[in-house]
């Protein structure tokens, strides 16, 4: 009864550290498939404007506004 218990539990410790391995292995390998895949495609366009950061501001004093608006409505 033992010697099956210790079989049994051999081979679920064995069918673990088999996905255990199989799953780093896939990660690692889709973190490089990904990797070359951004070093591929072209840098995202830079803001046309000047000021970012006063566009920024400006852009969230609008959104403030419009949510002050219609929390008083």
């Amino acid at each position: 009864m033992y010697e099956q218990g210790f079989i049994l539990m051999g081979a679920g410790m064995g069918v673990v550290g088999f996905f255990l391995t199989i799953m780093v292995a896939v990660m690692y390998g889709s973190a490089a498939i990904i990797k070359k895949i951004e070093d591929a495609s072209p840098p995202p366009p830079e803001s046309s404007g000047g000021g970012s950061k006063l566009n920024n501001l400006a852009e969230i004093a609008v959104v403030v506004a419009a949510v002050q608006s219609h929390l008083r409505s």
